[in-house]
């Protein structure tokens, strides 16, 4: 689906981010640190969803936990909502490594989701840095 930009469109000259910290998957535990374009936007918990506002152009999101770094690149349009799903995932023997040592690792994960429609009200620049 092909959108037209209006000029007129207070919307047209902004884009949004959301990042999304509610994955059943997710182990619950550490922050997640966002930024963009080496800018920290977000520290995220888990259940938090934080949506911003952006520029229009090319983009690099960075999420980590302090142990486990992931880096995604987007294009992000005059009024397109970018969306992605982040969470703290459990890494391999990590029932083991948390029962015996009492520290197990966990990856960050990072996945694209699918473009969601214009937040309504105004979106902050950044969340709970």
């Amino acid at each position: 689906m092909q959108r037209t930009i209006d000029e007129n469109d207070p919307d047209a000259s902004v884009a949004w981010i959301t990042l999304d910290r509610t994955s059943m998957n997710d182990i619950q535990e550490r922050e997640l640190y966002a930024s963009l374009d080496g800018r920290r936007i977000a520290i995220l918990l888990y259940g938090d969803v934080a949506t911003m506002t952006i520029s229009p152009g090319r983009h690099e999101l960075r999420v980590h936990n302090t142990l486990s770094r992931k880096r995604m690149e987007f294009d992000a349009k005059p009024g397109q909502h970018v969306r992605f799903k982040t969470a703290n995932v459990p890494g391999k023997g990590f029932a083991y490594w948390a029962f015996f040592v009492g520290a197990a690792l966990m990856w960050t994960s990072l996945e694209r989701d699918d473009d969601g429609p214009r937040p309504a009200g105004a979106a902050p620049r950044s969340f709970r840095v």
